[in-house]
């Protein structure tokens, strides 16, 4: 297995995980390479990278497991090549009307109901001159789309 395929088969959110290091929604976590106290370190998964805005550590998956494991570049490699093996692959979420059935009939009369109880609502549909029957008839193009 080349280098390469192991930065695309092994995702940093994955190596982070593996070493008990939680990431927040923001994509942020405590920093391991400094006392940190404040989330400073941001894992970027598009581009399987890290970044601490505190102590400046930046890198891959590679430079990350050579890092927090204080060793070589060929010793980060093979680690790296292990949890490639070991790694979890997280399935896509993926959702059917089965799974998930969402009356959009029923969403819609619930947010028409809302907007009309909001003055800032009221004022809005005034001042596009929008009335009931232009919303209707908006929800309907949009709901034979969807």
């Amino acid at each position: 297995m080349t280098i390469k395929e192991i930065k695309e088969k092994l995702f940093i959110d994955v190596v982070l995980s593996h070493y008990n290091i939680k990431v927040n929604s923001n994509k942020h976590c405590l920093c391991p390479f400094h006392n940190d106290k404040k989330p400073s370190l941001r894992i970027y998964p598009e581009t399987n990278t890290y970044h601490c805005f505190s102590c400046d550590k930046t890198g891959d998956v590679i430079q990350f497991i050579q890092d927090i494991e204080n060793c070589t570049k060929k010793e980060a490699i093979h680690k790296a090549k292990t949890l490639t093996s070991t790694a979890e692959i997280k399935p896509l979420k993926i959702t059917t009307e089965l799974q998930e059935e969402i009356n959009y009939t029923e969403l819609f009369a619930k947010f028409k109901q809302s907007l009309h109880r909001s003055k800032k609502g009221i004022a809005y549909l005034q001042d596009r001159n929008l009335y009931d029957v232009k919303l209707e008839q908006g929800y309907n193009a949009i709901s034979h789309v969807i």
